[in-house]
């Protein structure tokens, strides 16, 4: 039985890479980046390094019928030669749902743009409504917007592997960051990888530095807001008042 947990290095043209998870390796086979026969892998439950496709779990064998024609005596034989074929068991999160771009597009892309096309269909069809449903007309793309954006997140959630159900943790303070961070920058199946890709890493980066910069902002503008009511006195005065107040609601002894 071969260790999966352990840490895993691959040579694929020339080259070794790694150390990797066994997770990282299945992603590669099942993409056709990692050849069943002429790449070689190694962990220390290895005595060497092996053909991928001698690793169990990695690659499957199975055996396909050749039907060959004698051309002389007319007849026909059956032989059977191997085929390697990636796993039987696809890791969670790499089928369906909706990757980075579809999820920009739902979510950020496509709802303004619906706004800006209802309202002036909204405009076009004014003099042809009854007056008295025509202030329903703006509360039609607003449902609709939603709903996509719903289902798109809900949809990218599923192709990383994750519930559909996280969309309700979006409610929730700073889950909502980190949700939102898996949304933009994590690649296809990012639940069973554990694993960045390149542009992943540019998303990432661009993501949590934008967070920090407004955090940034935000303190500096909070800090300049406060320094300001100390210079002219405010605050002061608002302290007084507090102090005034609390005094004045505890009972005389």
């Amino acid at each position: 039985m071969i260790a999966q947990d352990q840490q895993w290095f691959y040579s694929t043209q020339g080259e070794r890479f790694g150390p990797v998870g066994f997770d990282y390796l299945l992603e590669l086979s099942q993409s056709g980046k990692l050849d069943p026969r002429n790449d070689l892998v190694w962990s220390t439950s290895l005595s060497d390094w092996e053909p991928a496709g001698q690793i169990e779990g990695l690659f499957e064998r199975r055996a396909v019928q050749t039907r060959n024609e004698d051309s002389l005596g007319g007849t026909e034989s059956l032989s059977q030669t191997g085929e390697y074929v990636s796993p039987v068991i696809v890791p969670k999160g790499h089928q369906g749902g909706t990757g980075r771009i579809g999820y920009v597009m739902g979510t950020m892309v496509l709802p303004p743009l619906i706004l800006v096309a209802w309202g002036f269909a909204v405009a076009f069809m004014k003099p042809y409504v009854p007056v008295s449903y025509q202030g329903y007309l703006p509360m039609v793309a607003g449902p609709l917007v939603g709903l996509l954006a719903l289902v798109s997140q809900v949809k990218r959630f599923q192709n990383l592997g994750m519930s559909g159900w996280w969309v309700l943790g979006l409610l929730i303070p700073f889950l909502n960051l980190w949700l939102l961070y898996r949304s933009i920058a994590c690649p296809v199946g990012y639940a069973g990888v554990k694993r960045l890709d390149g542009i992943g890493k540019v998303l990432a980066f661009l993501y949590w530095g934008g967070i920090l910069a407004a955090i940034g902002l935000f303190g500096a503008g909070l800090a300049g807001a406060l320094k300001e009511k100390k210079d002219s006195g405010m605050l002061e005065d608002l302290m007084k008042q507090f102090k005034e107040l609390r005094s004045s609601a505890l009972p005389d002894r």
